[in-house]
């Protein structure tokens, strides 16, 4: 990329985006021209001491979806953003410069630190049903995504049940008991037997296109004697 814009398909960084940025680097002494591989090292870099030691530089095409997801605090406008991430004794502390303000970011690497959507979860919660040998008497869990920055994405459901040492995703169907809505936000649990008592669930929801996923917290199906 020869100069600044709103797309980064070139996949690198402008070579003056190096020396205007770093003031002490190892990959490449100050005052010295950039290298090719420099600049390519400089854009989504997510690797430790590549141009500092004992410290993480980026270059990130950063969106106004991938803003919100950051909540607040988060301190970079949309545009070309420098990412920091110390080690050491400044481990955990990151720092975000924006270099070049844009007010409309396109191709803008997804999927690299920061997501385009945020997904929060509510429920579900726990329930209580009497087994019944034609499956006749149902439990409901429910869980309600939230969704910050793209709230127009694509969302996927995975219920699963916790088998004592691992989760499992459900199945359909079992002699003890019928399964419906395993991936959509509504599960329906038809137990004929007490087996299922104490099944522990949970769901979890993926935002593929986004790479983005969130688990729900757990609930409990009881199926009382």
């Amino acid at each position: 990329m020869s100069s600044w814009g709103n797309n980064d398909n070139a996949a690198n960084a402008p070579y003056w985006a190096i020396n205007s940025t770093l003031t002490s680097v190892d990959a490449q002494p100050v005052g010295t021209r950039p290298t090719s591989a420099n600049v390519a090292l400089l854009y989504g870099n997510t690797t430790a001491n590549v141009y500092t030691t004992n410290e993480t530089i980026g270059l990130f095409a950063i969106d106004a979806q991938e803003i919100q997801t950051q909540g607040q605090g988060f301190g970079a406008h949309a545009g070309w953003n420098i990412r920091k991430v110390g080690a050491g004794g400044r481990a955990g502390r990151i720092q975000t410069e924006t270099l070049v303000a844009l007010a409309n970011v396109i191709g803008d690497g997804d999927n690299q630190i920061y997501a385009n959507v945020a997904i929060s979860l509510s429920g579900p919660s726990n329930f209580t049903v009497n087994s019944n040998t034609s499956f006749a008497n149902t439990a409901t869990f429910t869980v309600s995504p939230t969704l910050t920055g793209n709230t127009a994405a694509t969302l996927t459901y995975q219920w699963q049940y916790n088998n004592g040492s691992t989760w499992v995703n459900i199945p359909a169907n079992t002699t003890a008991i019928h399964w419906s809505g395993v991936t959509s936000a509504t599960l329906l649990a038809q137990p004929a037997t007490t087996a299922n008592n104490g099944t522990i669930l949970r769901v979890v929801v993926t935002a593929a296109d986004e790479g983005v996923t969130a688990t729900s917290a757990n609930a409990t199906l009881s199926v009382p004697a």
